[in-house]
């Protein structure tokens, strides 16, 4: 049990040097020695638990995504509608801006996903899903335009996400990332909701900034 325990704290520092590493990087420039480095183990050590570069990348978008997809289906903190998405935006928000795991599987999936087609594609299907239960339920809440496309909104609101992220990390390394934010959903809102609840709604931008102080 001991030597097993060994094992996986021994993987688990090598996939959170990898973090740091991917971060601050692009995958054809980053290398394992760098990753060996940061981690402080041997190689042999890394290639005990990874075959290459690439199977570590992909190690680590999987582990990415499993630490920010768990955090959208704690039932701790559920809500429903537009006020979920705003949250579920906002907590995936503060994992980019602290976590290098999270920071370096995201641009792994953002920047390298032609080398990763298999896996880097899955979790942003799966992120769509998850804004698509959030917009049925605001659908059915009464918050946003019947005459709008479930489908259409959920894949807009992960896109732009995306893409706000994206733009953060280049600009200011994710500084500005909550700013943003609440500049997106400033704009998304008021395009969905009915004008019955357009003015109710437009205090949800700001809830962007309760993770981040918490």
């Amino acid at each position: 049990m001991a030597k097993q325990a060994r094992a996986h704290a021994t993987r688990e520092s090598i996939i959170q040097a990898a973090g740091v590493v991917f971060a601050g990087q692009s995958y054809s420039t980053a290398t394992l020695a760098e990753v060996i480095t940061e981690a402080g183990v041997t190689q042999g050590a890394l290639y005990f638990h990874f075959d290459s570069k690439h199977d570590l990348a992909v190690a680590l978008i999987r582990r990415q995504h499993e630490l920010s997809y768990a955090g959208d289906n704690d039932d701790s903190e559920r809500t429903t509608g537009l006020r979920a998405l705003v949250l579920m935006s906002a907590a995936l928000a503060t994992q980019i801006s602290s976590d290098p795991v999270i920071q370096g599987g995201l641009r792994l999936s953002t920047e390298s996903s032609d080398l990763f087609p298999e896996y880097a594609s899955q979790p942003y299907l799966d992120w769509i899903d998850g804004c698509r239960v959030h917009v049925d339920q605001a659908f059915a809440d009464g918050e946003i335009d019947p005459a709008l496309d479930a489908g259409a909104i959920a894949r807009y609101i992960m896109s732009a996400f995306t893409g706000v992220q994206v733009v953060s990390r280049a600009l200011t390394g994710w500084r500005d990332l909550f700013d943003r934010l609440e500049e997106m959903w400033a704009i998304i809102i008021p395009s969905l909701a009915t004008p019955q609840r357009r003015q109710s709604l437009n205090e949800l931008p700001a809830l962007v900034r309760v993770p981040a102080i918490m």
